[in-house]
């Protein structure tokens, strides 16, 4: 997410209600660098403010005409209620937006970690400095969300003059990952006491390929168990029960098909939905 002419629109419209305010900007701040969220706290949380107004107004105009064209009870209490749950949907999604984004990069990030290691251990082995190798690291779009945290330290060391041990420290400040931080954690360390890299990136390397083996092996078990729940559950299950629903209605004289309409149409979606959410939630992604 990246600042826009609507976004420094809002910026401007609410500027001084956020001075005014005075709220402490720094966590909030960071929490938006570690989400990867290009924008300053005041614009983001500007356009937040507007879009929950925007959202208000549209739901509120719509459910107006509603209850205008159908005035009744039913139609003034959707006025309140719809207009009143949008509001707090759109406030609550768009809050929790940073630390969830922060979440799913720190999730990535973690994925990669292992493999950008060896390539860190391949590149230190060649007597390359942590800034090139972190430089070369930004060039590599394999790594997916690592590449964007190694554009940051190489802007900072390349392009804002900053130290290497500073701009690793930054690093440390901003990533969503812990695993990511306790890697450059290690790396600052070694830097300080003045040892090599090459021991150090040997054994995180060997630790992080055998978590990452043991974390596959145990997503290719739950992938297992869920595949073969779901062929019991929405396969096989919905089959018998439609047969078993047809015999007994032979047998008694006629097929209520009102069930076998809701089964069809509202519970086998429904459980569709609920394993692909199962799915996408985290299970099976590393694999």
């Amino acid at each position: 997410m990246k600042s826009t002419k609507y976004t420094r629109f809002c910026r401007q419209l609410f500027t001084k209600t956020f001075e005014r305010l005075d709220i402490s900007e720094t966590n909030k701040k960071r929490m938006l660098e570690k989400a990867d969220i290009a924008m300053v706290y005041k614009e983001y949380y500007s356009m937040v403010l507007m879009n929950i107004i925007i959202g208000f107004i549209s739901t509120f105009i719509s459910t107006l005409i509603l209850y205008i064209i159908a005035p009744h009870p039913i139609t003034a209490l959707l006025l309140l209620v719809v207009s009143s749950l949008a509001t707090i949907g759109i406030g609550l999604y768009y809050v929790s937006l940073p630390r969830a984004k922060a979440k799913a990069r720190g999730k990535k990030i973690d994925r990669h970690l292992p493999y950008a290691a060896n390539f860190i251990n391949t590149m230190s082995v060649a007597g390359i400095s942590p800034a090139e190798i972190f430089e070369a690291l930004s060039n590599v779009e394999l790594y997916g969300e690592i590449q964007k945290e190694a554009q940051k330290i190489a802007i900072e060391i390349n392009m804002m003059g900053i130290d290497t041990i500073t701009a690793l420290k930054n690093a440390i400040n901003i990533s969503p990952s812990d695993k990511f931080k306790e890697f450059i954690q290690g790396i600052l360390a070694v830097i300080q006491s003045g040892s090599e890299l090459g021991p150090y990136f040997d054994r995180c390397v060997e630790r992080y390929m055998t978590n990452d083996l043991v974390e596959r092996k145990r997503d290719l078990e739950s992938l297992a168990i869920m595949a073969e729940s779901f062929v019991v559950t929405v396969i096989a299950f919905p089959l018998f029960l439609v047969i078993i629903i047809s015999v007994m209605g032979l047998t008694s004289g006629g097929i209520d098909f009102v069930f076998l309409y809701i089964i069809a149409g509202v519970i086998l979606p429904l459980a569709y939905v609920g394993f692909y959410v199962m799915m996408s939630s985290g299970m099976g992604e590393s694999i």
